[in-house]
């Protein structure tokens, strides 16, 4: 196998990588949507490939890891596309269970948003080649670090993240609102992308 990281994805890709990203992140997704069709639509439609870095084994999506910048995420949900998607009072009720998982960019860093891996495909080294390619991006645009969050139950993502370099630098958690993502506490990572 050979696998390759690049900046975007096409059209003809972008069901691909939604679908990685739904997979991956449908446990806390999926609660602001009244089901999983819906939910995956607004995913597809609110994906942006110039804030993504896919990662391509033997030609096909394998990964993909997104990230913030200007404002906005890979996965660039706003009030105004909801609204069009799913309708005002859907799109209300989306924006306050998604508002608690938004993650802001931080001066000097490179803020990860969501970075998954097709399931068929772990332990060949997508994720390290994704990660590597974050730090090379953060890098080429002034960025001294990367910075992720993950939840404390996804022991196999945090043992990633840990044997490439990455280091704890806060803890949160989401209090009542855990039950409802299906999370409890989340953890923010950084690995510095110079010595």
């Amino acid at each position: 196998m050979t696998t390759t990281v690049s900046p975007g994805f096409t059209d003809d890709e972008r069901d691909l990588v939604a679908d990685l990203y739904w997979h991956a992140f449908r446990r806390k997704l999926r609660p602001a949507f009244r089901d999983d069709a819906t939910g995956r639509a607004v995913v597809a439609t609110t994906l942006r490939p110039d804030r993504a870095l896919v990662a391509r084994t033997d030609g096909r999506v394998s990964g993909v890891c997104g990230y913030h910048r200007g404002g906005h995420g890979m996965a660039d949900v706003t009030w105004a596309g909801l609204r069009r998607h799913v309708g005002p009072l859907a799109a209300l009720r989306a924006v306050l269970v998604l508002l608690p998982l938004r993650r802001d960019e931080r001066p000097g860093a490179l803020v990860l948003d969501g970075i998954c891996v097709d399931a068929g495909l772990r332990g060949h080294g997508i994720g390290t080649a994704l990660l590597d390619a974050a730090g090379s991006h953060a890098r080429a645009h002034g960025l001294d670090a990367v910075r992720l969050t993950v939840v404390d139950a996804n022991t196999r993502a945090r043992a990633l993240y840990d044997r490439v370099g990455f280091r704890p630098v806060g803890h949160d958690s989401l209090g009542p609102l855990g039950p409802v993502y299906g999370v409890d506490r989340v953890t923010t990572l950084e690995r510095r992308t110079t010595p």
